[in-house]
């Protein structure tokens, strides 16, 4: 038994953050349905399959041209038996289809729809097409980011993407657990946008509070020092001194019990004031250490350090992405073929889930023709939706 599998979600979700959504409800044992377009969700050749594969496990596929009238059928059916449908349309395309949640709710009264878009249903920025890169630079967030004197970078991992799916995955076991304690069905609108604003949290308290702007800092930490991106012998390790203790145990740790009595660097204020200086110091010392050795060693001692990794590092040889199963087998099927994707980031005592993915990504429309016979289509009637080109399967 697991937690959801007495759920059925259709999922009407491209790209990244809503098969994130549903991959983590599908992999808690809800069974997702996924439907595509002629051409597969549109992100499933993005770098050969590696944007496709992580996010669409624990999903079966069915392929539908919904603007066909049989195509059209199809997927209304789907929705109008499910529990919660989940959806990435542009505001106003799926009333087109009286698929939108007022006319769903109309026919299945207690679904819960969670609409997941760019820029939410309403607002003056609600009809516009949002992508990650787009929002983190619209939040504000991409102007913190990078350093002063270069233009603004973006974040190169969809984490705004990841976070929306997230929080949409958890917002829908909320309206779950209403609907079950006797409320009914809900829409749930969240975006990308909602969520990045909601992450630029402490920046947005700060300006509200001092009329001051956030600077694009580089490697550079926030509100203490030394904090930030120091070079070693062989690399760079983030450090970040965050308490007098901190900042003690770093200067006993390197045997520089001198800078605790340098008038210059007594407090917190005062190392800020002389950042630059007190960087010059431990950049000096830190060169003769190897930045695994140095991260080892002072966080040991109790200073939160982090060496600079490479993908290929936490792939390879890092020993605590092995020891906690971090990584985890699955298969790519645009490329047709075995590969490591990380696991879901959390561990039940329980064996609610046991770390590795229920089954792997699905090829376009791989279930296509189960999940019509589940509808009740006979074996006639499916080989004429093929022929007539209204359902589609990858090789058929």
């Amino acid at each position: 038994m697991q937690p959801l599998d007495d759920l059925t979600i259709v999922d009407l979700t491209q790209s990244i953050a809503g098969p994130v959504c549903t991959q983590l409800l599908g992999e808690m044992g809800a069974t997702v349905i996924k439907v595509e377009p002629p051409s597969g969700d549109n992100f499933r050749n993005l770098m050969g399959g590696s944007m496709f594969t992580p996010f669409n496990h624990g999903k079966q596929s069915v392929c539908v041209n919904m603007k066909t009238d049989e195509g059209h059928a199809i997927v209304t059916e789907l929705v109008d038996e499910a529990d919660i449908v989940v959806e990435s349309f542009r505001p106003g395309v799926l009333e087109k289809y009286d698929l939108d949640y007022q006319s769903v709710r109309e026919r299945n009264e207690d679904i819960i729809y969670c609409s997941l878009s760019g820029f939410g249903r309403t607002g003056p920025y609600s009809s516009y097409p949002g992508y990650d890169p787009c929002v983190q630079a619209l939040s504000g967030l991409m102007a913190i980011t990078g350093y002063l004197d270069r233009p603004p970078v973006r974040i190169r991992a969809s984490l705004i993407d990841c976070g929306t799916g997230a929080n949409a995955a958890y917002a829908i076991l909320a309206a779950v657990r209403q609907r079950d304690r006797g409320g009914s069905g809900t829409e749930i609108d969240i975006s990308l946008f909602d969520v990045a604003i909601a992450w630029m949290s402490y920046w947005i308290s700060r300006y509200d509070r001092t009329g001051e702007l956030p600077e694009r800092a580089g490697g550079q930490g926030i509100g203490s020092a030394p904090n930030g991106v120091f070079p070693t012998g062989d690399g760079h390790i983030y450090l970040a001194t965050l308490s007098e203790a901190m900042y003690e145990r770093l200067c006993r740790f390197l045997g520089r019990e001198d800078l605790l009595e340098d008038e210059r660097f007594e407090t917190i204020d005062d190392r800020l004031e002389h950042r630059d200086l007190i960087k010059d110091e431990f950049t000096a010392e830190f060169e003769s250490y190897d930045a695994i050795e140095l991260e080892k060693g002072l966080m040991d001692a109790g200073v939160p350090t982090g060496a600079v990794r490479t993908v290929s590092d936490i792939v390879d040889s890092d020993p605590h992405v092995a020891d906690r199963s971090m990584l985890v087998d699955s298969y790519n099927p645009e490329a047709d073929e075995e590969v490591v994707t990380p696991a879901l980031p959390f561990r039940f005592s329980s064996a609610i889930h046991d770390g590795t993915f229920s089954t792997q990504p699905p090829k376009k429309g791989e279930h296509t023709a189960e999940i019509l016979e589940a509808l009740s289509y006979s074996e006639s009637e499916i080989v004429n939706l093929f022929d007539q080109d209204v359902v589609f399967a990858e090789g058929h």
